[in-house]
This record gives C-alpha cells, structure tokens and sequence, in this order.
C-alpha cells in the first residue's frame, strides 16, 4: 500500500512538471541594447505585437570575486565557446567579506580587463557582499554603495547595474543607488534612474545542479521552455561555485547552444 502511495505520488508529480512544462504562455520583458560605447539604452513597449519575435538573452554572472577565479574562468570558457561575451554582465564584489578588495588581487583585475576587452560589462555587486547588505538605511546604503563604486571607477571601471546582495534592497536604499545613475537588478524587476520599473523574467536553473540524468532532463527542457515563451531579454543568472557543481556547467552549455541556434537567422520559427 505504501509502495503504490509513493509511485502514485510520483506520477501526480511528473503529469503536474508536464503540464508547467508546455503551458502555452508567454513572458514579455524589457529589451536591453548594448550601444558600441558600452553604454545601455533600455527600449520598452506597451503592446504585445511590438514585440521582437526572438528572445535575447542577456547572462547575469553573480558574486564575481577573487575568491572563485578559477570557477569564473572555467565559465567563460564556455561563454566565450558561444560568442556570448557581450551579452555577459560580470557583478563583482569590490571586497567580498571585507577581506578580499580586488585592488589588492592583481590575477583577478587582469581577468577583469581582459574580459571587458573582450565584451563582458564590469557590473556592481554590493560591496562585501554580507546578508541583506543593501536591505538599509539611505547613510548605511550610500557608504557602501560610495565605496564599491570607488574600488571599480579606481580600476577604471564603469558599472550601469547593481544587483544587490541576496536581491535584498530597502526602498531607502533604492532611491540612494538609483541616485548614483545605476539601474537595479532584483529577482524579477529592473528599475531605472528615470524613475520607471518593469517585470523581468530572471531565472537561475543551476544551483548545484547534481548529475542526476533524470533531473539534468527536467531542468534543461524546463529551461527551453521558458526560454521558448519569452519575448524581449532572458535573464540567465549564474553563480560561481554553484554552476560549476555536479552537472551545473554541461547545463550551461548544452543551454547557450540552443539559445544561439534558435536565434540565428537560419533558425525556423
């Protein structure tokens, strides 16, 4: 009786992961558009039939840090093999855990450079990257935030965006780093300097992902579809350490390969 309770179980389940699977709907989200000076234009519309056809996919590579170098550049190894490094925005933390400023790590602000010179965009992370760090006070915020931008503009970097540590931001905190001219990055919303906020489709698929074949299956056609329904920008968001666990990094690339495919010009829609 137990048996059939738990194989029951377990078909409920899988006809329910079916049924999210290839749910016909679809994801509209802002449209980002790198200009040839690196800077970001942000384009929107109100209606459906405005919308671009083909998705673009835009990879939001978190908690960049000296700390998971290694990590990092078994990553872009991968993103490079797919011509996405432009589409590939690096959030660095300036001194992870207050022990770790990239100053003072000169391997870890040549790979900086070397990326960016290939593409990537040199974003903000917080500053230490502590829990919650940005769920503050407006003085609190304005230090932190004042002294991030420091280290990376000291380096001659220039971020657009923050995404703050955990996604977790006060609204004090918000006004102060939408002040500073940067847009934020939360777990489903963009807000911009102007004042304007908008609905994005963010997803994380490998956080340590194990290599469970079945699971492995699941996880990259769950992928597919979403990234099928969206129309606009995708926002894959990665961490290092967690994608290069398990099957994390054969994710990522089995993952670009059918996002560059679908959106070549030969590609059958």
């Amino acid at each position: 009786m137990k048996k059939l309770l738990v194989i029951t179980t377990a078909l409920i389940l899988a006809i329910g992961a079916g049924i999210f699977l290839y749910e016909n709907r679809e994801y509209y989200s802002p449209d980002l558009s790198i200009t040839q000076n690196d800077s970001v234009s942000e384009s929107h519309a109100n209606t459906s039939s405005t919308f671009p056809s083909s998705c673009r996919l835009v990879i939001l590579v978190h908690d960049v840090s000296p700390v998971y170098l290694k990590e990092l550049k078994e990553i872009t190894e991968i993103i490079d093999e797919y011509g996405m490094a432009n589409n590939t925005y690096f959030f660095v933390i300036p001194n992870h855990a207050g022990k770790h400023p990239i100053d003072k790590d000169p391997d870890f602000v040549n790979f900086l450079k070397e990326s960016q010179a290939k593409g990537y965009h040199i974003e903000l992370h917080g500053y230490m990257h502590e829990y919650r760090e940005f769920d503050c006070d407006a003085g609190t915020a304005r230090k932190k935030l004042e002294l991030g931008l420091e280290e990376l503009r000291a380096l001659n970097f220039s971020p657009s965006y923050f995404v703050p540590p955990n996604y977790a931001i006060s609204e004090d905190a918000l006004k102060v780093v939408l002040s500073h001219n940067l847009s934020v990055i939360t777990k489903d919303t963009l807000y911009t300097p102007q004042g304007t906020s908008y609905k994005i489709m963010n997803r994380e698929y490998t956080w340590y992902l194990s290599n469970s074949s079945a699971k492995f299956s699941l996880t990259l056609k769950r992928a597919k579809h979403d990234y099928t329904r969206c129309r606009g920008t995708f926002y894959l968001s990665i961490h290092p350490k967690a994608v290069n666990y398990g099957a994390g990094l054969k994710f990522l690339r089995e993952f670009l390969s059918f996002a560059v495919e679908r959106n070549s010009p030969n590609h059958e829609r």
